[in-house]
């Protein structure tokens, strides 16, 4: 009951806020079903660096979906979404890990229709154990995408490459996080607490954890090393421990390529072993 009150004192304050009724005035055009404050503003967490979320919700997208715009001296974020595709993201694993919090936070303006406060009790009722199956899918999908970032790297770091490498670590990185992110279900409040929650679910002193760190560059790794090379090499240890997260999981349609991307790292990290120990 407490944080329902608290939801209904924001939603209060929000509608009495001159600057908020501007917005609704502004922004309710023929096409607009309903608006909704989203992100900071929504949880009450702003500070004087926040922009203002403001979800338009219509049944057909404008050309121009998103946009950013100073009103009354504030920066504020105007993002054009589909009332149908915003249902839809909840049948997605990897859209309701962004969604599903940001949709029970978002603080509805205006909604003649009733729509949104449809949404918003969908995304209440959302069960996610009706999604794992699909996210265990999209996982695996996402850990055979990154073999072609995986390959790229080992053939930069051989080449001295450090643009080669870095841009597939970006790829990978990328990839892989976001599929252990969508198969455990890690539903995010704010894109601020993105990596926090990840290496929450995962465990601070998992190897995994370890390997994610030096892939973003959060640690800084052996100072011998270029920072490409580091940042390379953790990549690769980080698709190896993203495939034993999931190896229950593999389909058999990809077990091919995830094994023979394994190999190819393995044979790159030995060779490296070997040559470090040579005297």
């Amino acid at each position: 009951y407490g944080q329902i009150t608290a939801c209904v004192q924001v939603h209060m304050n929000l509608l009495e806020d001159p600057f908020i009724q501007s917005l609704i005035v502004r922004l309710n055009q023929p096409n607009v079903i309903g608006i909704a404050i989203a992100g900071s503003y929504s949880r009450s967490e702003q500070d004087r660096h926040s922009d203002v979320d403001v979800d338009i919700f219509v049944d057909t997208l404008p050309d121009n979906a998103y946009t950013l715009r100073i009103m009354d001296g504030k920066l504020v974020s105007l993002k054009y979404i589909s009332l149908q595709d915003e249902f839809a993201s909840l049948k997605k694993p990897e859209g309701a890990i962004w969604a599903l919090m940001g949709l029970r936070q978002m603080q509805i303006l205006l909604d003649e229709s009733g729509q949104l406060a449809k949404l918003k009790r969908a995304a209440y009722d959302f069960n996610w154990d009706d999604l794992q199956d699909a996210a265990n899918e999209f996982a695996v999908e996402n850990l055979m995408g990154c073999a072609e970032e995986a390959h790229k790297i080992v053939g930069g770091l051989l080449q001295g490459s450090e643009s080669k490498v870095l841009y597939a670590v970006w790829g990978l990185f990328k990839g892989l996080t976001n599929a252990v992110a969508v198969q455990r279900g890690m539903i995010m409040e704010s894109e601020n607490r993105y990596f926090d929650v990840i290496q929450e679910n995962i465990g601070q002193s998992h190897e995994w954890t370890r390997a994610f760190r030096l892939t973003l560059g959060a640690d800084v790794g052996d100072l011998n090393l270029p920072v490409y090379r580091t940042r390379g090499q953790a990549a690769l240890a980080l698709y190896k421990h993203t495939a034993q997260l999931f190896q229950n999981i593999i389909l058999e349609k990809h077990r091919d390529v995830i094994e023979n991307t394994l190999q190819l790292i393995n044979r790159y990290e030995e060779s490296q072993n070997s040559r470090t120990q040579d005297p």
